[in-house]
């Protein structure tokens, strides 16, 4: 080579232009290889820099050479094998273009978290014949390898969190079929199940085992009194900074637990949808996705950027065309209205009251529309008002609702009639310290919708007399 770039310089690069790695890490998964194909890179590369300028096109491809990045440390291993040369790259190098890219995060399985629990075990029993002694290099290399295994799974099960919280779009990537066919959704469906139930018995359901304090094993301990275990070795033997340390890690794995056990709800939930549920769930996320976007556009050091620029995307959906123009609906701030709160604490209160005097309440005597006696009447009405000038009362805009609220089915016999009777003695002789005021001249009673409104007007019979007719209307 002409020129080398050193092994910054090629990572600068790298994470300059990441896709190039990315599509590499995407393809290496689906194959479930652990190298890259020499020919797979080389094309890609190709194929990237193709749309970049002339000076950027050279740079990427000698930096992005085999032999370039063979000799700045970046891949391992070269293999040959099959006719064809594979590349090892650096397993750090991976993993940080991983953590790169939420979807490129590696779902653990049983295995892989099985292997994880035996290694600790194993780091137990050789704590238990360690000599706990600083001077000695077997014991600092154990502990050394303990945090460093620890630390390694905690990010592990990090990353799992943080993949799994993904799952909304995957969700929404899996269900458009089912939106758009609907003859094809049964066939869907079953794929759609094959999927899902994959993804939960192989990751999402040994993970919940893995961190569930309470799973028993039948070939040891689980992860959480394994991690006890060793606290307890470290704190008789006096390293209680380091069994502080472990202790902490196992709130830390502890916390990840419902994280995990809400994705896994989810599915579940999502599993039993209907065709139409898969068409509003997978609308969303797609518009959902749309405004992330958006939003993402703004977050960055140009302060220009501090708008969404969503006029195409509004007029594309269509139904936030016109949307500004529409009355928005008003909200009741009851969070900053003290008056109302002490309204509605006064009305529990009195609503309270009478119910410890249950005991005391009249019972009206029944009547027929047919039978009914004027002695009757005025017994029902001398009842209700003797029982109306013992109720507690609070200052209302509308008393007659608030006492129909408070005697309609607490009160046997009770009939809306009898409250307008009694009313008009409140009006004439109100309890002490209160003032009746009529603020409804038209005297229109509201009752609930659908059901048969009364207007009731004055008629004069005669000089000095008047009469209250009853006529029912349907307005």
């Amino acid at each position: 080579m002409s020129k080398r770039f050193s092994t910054l310089d090629t990572t600068r690069l790298l994470f300059e232009h990441p896709k190039i790695l990315f599509r590499m890490i995407e393809r290496m998964d689906r194959n479930e290889a652990r190298y890259i194909r020499e020919s797979d890179l080389v094309a890609e590369v190709m194929d990237y820099t193709a749309n970049l300028g002339k000076a950027d096109r050279e740079r990427v491809r000698l930096a992005l050479n085999t032999e370039n990045l063979f000799r700045s440390g970046l891949i391992i291993d070269i293999i040959k094998a099959d006719g064809e040369r594979r590349l090892v790259f650096q397993d750090a190098l991976i993993n940080l273009m991983r953590a790169c890219n939420a979807s490129l995060y590696q779902e653990l399985t049983d295995a892989r978290l099985r292997g994880h629990l035996v290694t600790l075990r194993d780091v137990r029993n050789r704590l238990e014949i360690s000599s706990f002694s600083e001077a000695d290099p077997d014991y600092t290399e154990l502990r050394d390898d303990l945090n460093e295994r620890v630390s390694q799974l905690i990010g592990l099960l990090r990353q799992n969190v943080l993949r799994m919280q993904t799952i909304s779009a995957q969700l929404a990537d899996l269900s458009g079929d089912a939106s758009r066919a609907p003859e094809k959704y049964l066939e869907f469906r079953q794929n759609l199940f094959e999927q899902i139930v994959t993804l939960y018995d192989r990751h999402i359901k040994p993970t919940l085992v893995f961190l569930n304090p309470d799973t028993r094993l039948p070939d040891g301990s689980n992860l959480f009194e394994t991690l006890e275990a060793m606290v307890r070795l470290l704190e008789t033997n006096d390293n209680h900074s380091l069994a502080d340390q472990i202790f902490r890690s196992s709130l830390s794995l502890n916390a990840l637990y419902k994280p995990i056990q809400a994705v896994a709800q989810e599915v579940e939930h999502f599993l039993r949808k209907t065709r139409r549920g898969m068409a509003q769930y997978n609308a969303m996320e797609h518009f959902y996705g749309k405004l992330r976007a958006l939003k993402g556009d703004t977050e960055t050091l140009s302060l220009r950027r501090k708008w969404l620029e969503g006029g195409e995307f509004a007029r594309s959906t269509g139904f936030l065309v016109g949307l500004r123009a529409q009355q928005r609906p008003k909200h009741y701030a009851f969070g900053q209205s003290s008056s109302y709160y002490q309204l509605l604490f006064s009305e529990l209160d009195l609503r309270l009251t009478d119910l410890r005097r249950k005991a005391e309440v009249p019972v009206l005597q029944e009547v027929d529309g047919s039978g009914r006696h004027s002695r009757i009447d005025v017994q029902r009405i001398n009842q209700l008002y003797q029982w109306l000038e013992t109720l507690e009362l609070r200052p209302t805009a509308d008393l007659v609702r608030e006492l129909h609220g408070r005697l309609d089915g607490f009160i046997p016999g009770y009939r809306f009639p009898d409250l307008l009777a009694a009313l008009n003695r409140l009006v004439n002789s109100p309890p002490e310290g209160m003032q009746v005021v009529t603020t409804n001249r038209f005297r229109t009673l509201e009752q609930a919708p659908g059901s048969e409104q009364f207007v009731y007007r004055k008629r004069r019979l005669e000089p000095g007399v008047t009469d209250i007719k009853q006529e029912p209307s349907h307005a």
